[in-house]
């Protein structure tokens, strides 16, 4: 899986477009989640540190989806006080 590489430009415009920083967002999530599955492979043969870096990224995957939905739900309360 490609890394991916976020910008200074990038955190800028996050700030400002929510639906920009929710794509990004996501991006992040899916790579992570990636990641967590490689890992979780590799955990047979690895040591008990790897264990812990799982639970950390799954916690990490938790909050990324909740910050997700949370964009998401601003975003579609907007839209519907524009209607």
């Amino acid at each position: 899986m490609e890394r991916l590489a976020i910008t200074e430009a990038d955190m800028a415009r996050s700030r400002a477009d929510p639906r920009f920083k929710q794509v990004m967002l996501a991006k992040i999530l899916e790579q992570l989640l990636g990641t967590l599955a490689r890992l979780q492979q590799e955990a047979a043969h690895s040591e008990p540190a790897g264990a812990q870096h799982l639970r950390e990224g799954a916690v990490m995957a938790v909050q990324l989806a909740d910050l997700i939905r949370a964009i998401d739900d601003k975003l579609r309360v907007a839209s519907g006080a524009s209607a």
